[in-house]
């Protein structure tokens, strides 16, 4: 209801800027084909997607007028869908849209003086590293095709308000979210599950899983979120974050496992749906350029963060029977630090190499987590171009070496026009059932997609 009410209210002021003519209107888009094939054949089968992206600018005098609109088909639904809905919406965890649009963005701005104001869909980029920005935590995360999808392609965009204020030697960005958006997740059993309990159910092959859809805070005032970035430009440009919110991370909490036969399957409810937790985070970080290195780096303090305790203590039965189970808290809050620290260095002209490693430090950690007390993610990656920048490769490598993780990305775009280009890139994941990494172990494939630009 709140929704149906804002968006009114966005529109009716999108109307007043529209009466006359923008004087400047311009668009971008583009239309990709993707196809995926599976060298692991134990992981869930993904048909090729279309998708296609306009964004839109319309400028009136102060105001502009952000659009971007993002549809298609999404081959990894694959079973009947839950939604039969075109749009997606920002109210349910699981959807399963296909075809599908979504505004990742929809926004009015208007400069006044030194100040910047925007109502509307937004989405924020705030942090300095790349895959897992500590302070980066504004907006909620869709995690289908997780991991080959860009962090900003992850993004949700929220109904929100911001305004930035700018002087000659600092900015200040003020968010405000008026309501709770939840990250969106595949179904226990899907390509993309992130949730390990859901994919150790899914060893019975004539298993059904159903996902409950969990129940929402409030949609109150007091169940907003507020984010404050004061950056100062220079030499060394810092910035220095406050979030008050909820936690964009995925987390669940257990209810009761149900298993009823039907036929010759197994109809199962996994007993776990996501929670979601207040927090309060303090963040800092920074960007410089010394000789031919670009060095960056950056730390958040999170207060009260909750974590799952290991898969093997949820108390799952080892013999799926039907039946009603109660499963175990699986919940725990603790205190954490996230920092890292990222460079890039041009060996060459064309050669463009970037490393980074970034930490968490989990205090008072118990037993039970299956985190260790320090959590390490060392990433690099090799971009280059060749045929006078007509083809790019890369190499994308990581490893998490508490668990022995590791993930392999190699990549390479042709460029045949301004328009036209093909990309192939692959996937090797490897590591424990739990580890970041491991949980998508049966996902290694090679994808290829030709895309069109405008």
């Amino acid at each position: 209801m709140k929704e149906s009410v804002f968006v009114s209210l966005l529109l009716l002021l999108v109307a007043s800027v529209s009466v006359h003519a923008a004087d400047s209107i311009s668009t971008t888009g583009r239309i990709s084909l993707r196809g995926t094939g599976h060298i692991d054949h134990e992981g869930a089968n993904e048909d090729p997607d279309l998708t296609a992206r306009l964004e839109i600018d319309a400028r009136k005098t102060l105001w502009r007028l952000h659009a971007f609109i993002e549809g298609g088909w999404d081959g990894t639904v694959r079973d009947q869908p839950r939604d039969t809905s075109l749009l997606k919406d920002l109210t349910h965890v699981y959807q399963d849209n296909s075809p599908f649009a979504e505004f990742k963005e929809l926004y009015l701005e208007r400069g006044i003086g030194n100040m910047e104001w925007r109502i509307g869909i937004q989405r924020f980029s705030w942090g300095r590293l790349d895959e897992y920005p500590a302070n980066d935590l504004l907006n909620p995360w869709d995690y289908n095709r997780f991991l080959i999808k860009s962090t900003e392609d992850r993004k949700i965009g929220v109904p929100s308000v911001s305004v930035n204020v700018n002087t000659k030697d600092w900015t200040c960005q003020l968010v405000w979210e008026p309501w709770f958006v939840p990250y969106r997740l595949p179904d226990p059993g899907a390509r993309w599950s992130v949730v390990p309990a859901g994919s150790a159910l899914t060893g019975n092959q004539e298993a059904q899983i159903t996902a409950q859809e969990p129940d929402l805070p409030a949609r109150t005032i007091a169940n907003g979120s507020l984010g404050l970035r004061v950056q100062h430009p220079g030499m060394i440009d810092w910035a220095f974050t406050l979030f008050h919110g909820y936690d964009p991370r995925p987390v669940f909490k257990t209810t009761t496992l149900t298993i009823s036969q039907s036929g010759e399957k197994l109809r199962i409810g996994p007993g776990f749906e996501p929670s979601f937790h207040k927090i309060t985070t303090l963040g800092a970080d920074g960007a410089t350029v010394i000789g031919d290195w670009s060095l960056r780096a950056e730390a958040a303090y999170t207060f009260a963060r909750t974590f799952n305790v290991r898969q093997e203590l949820w108390g799952y039965p080892q013999v799926l029977e039907p039946g009603v189970y109660s499963l175990n808290p699986v919940e725990v809050e603790r205190s954490s630090l996230d920092y890292g620290i990222g460079a890039d260095y041009r060996l060459m002209e064309d050669w463009l190499l970037t490393l980074q490693a970034q930490q968490t430090e989990i205090f008072d950690r118990p037993a039970s987590l299956y985190e260790k007390e320090r959590e390490t993610l060392l990433w690099a990656n090799l971009k280059v171009s060749w045929l006078n920048q007509k083809v790019e490769t890369s190499l994308n490598v990581a490893y998490n070496p508490e668990h022995g993780a590791s993930m392999v990305r190699p990549g390479i775009v042709y460029i045949l026009s301004d328009q036209w280009k093909v990309s192939i890139n692959g996937l090797l994941l490897d590591g424990p059932p739990q580890s970041i990494f491991g949980r998508y172990a049966h996902n290694d494939q090679v994808e290829m997609t030709v895309t069109f630009s405008w």
